[in-house]
């Protein structure tokens, strides 16, 4: 079955009929008059007065007290100052996080010593790898998909599966899958 879309023609179509409601809704709205409002809920004295009786400044809904991890904070003039780390040292648990420089420290080691790419076909995988070396193990998940690739973590001691070729693009649109809507079924969706 088709998918259908919103072509230029139909998108002319139905902005005249999005106009054509706006403007029936504007014919038929009611007026504003002063002092009255739209609703049968209408401003009464006795809520004027109850809310002129309101203190100035009054909140009903005052934060009696605020803590930060357990410590209770000053309260001075309705403020509050809330100190927060602004870097990973400044927090207790902030050991350990790598910073900008060491990451791109290990970057270019594990990027040392590699002047280009090497690809060996092997049926099994080595005990060690070569750094710079992707690994093709043969498998059988389809045609034009006959390689895991793996390439060797020096720092690890290990192998890492870094992809494969299964490529299943199924579930993507075509062109020719997609239909433009027609004004009749506009017609049938804005009614």
């Amino acid at each position: 079955m088709a998918i259908k879309y919103l072509d230029n023609d139909g998108l002319l179509y139905l902005w005249g009929l999005i106009k054509a409601q706006v403007s029936n809704a504007a014919a038929t709205k009611v007026d504003k008059e002063s002092g009255k409002v739209l609703s049968s809920n209408d401003y009464t004295d006795d809520e004027k007065s109850k809310l002129g009786n309101v203190a100035a400044g009054a909140q009903v809904n005052k934060i009696e007290t605020i803590k930060v991890n357990g410590v209770v904070q000053d309260i001075k003039t309705k403020e509050v100052d809330i100190t927060v780390p602004t870097d990973n040292a400044s927090l207790a648990n902030g050991a350990g996080y790598q910073k900008a420089a060491e990451v791109q420290a290990a970057i270019n080691e594990a990027l040392s010593g590699i002047t280009g790419i090497d690809f060996q076909i092997v049926s099994a995988l080595p005990a060690t790898g070569v750094k710079g070396t992707i690994y093709l193990m043969a498998h059988s998940h389809g045609t034009g998909d006959s390689y895991d690739e793996y390439i060797w973590l020096p720092t690890s001691s290990k192998f890492e599966k870094i992809g494969n070729t299964d490529i299943d693009l199924s579930g993507y649109l075509k062109k020719t899958d997609m239909v433009a809507i027609t004004n009749a079924e506009i017609d049938t969706i804005t009614a």
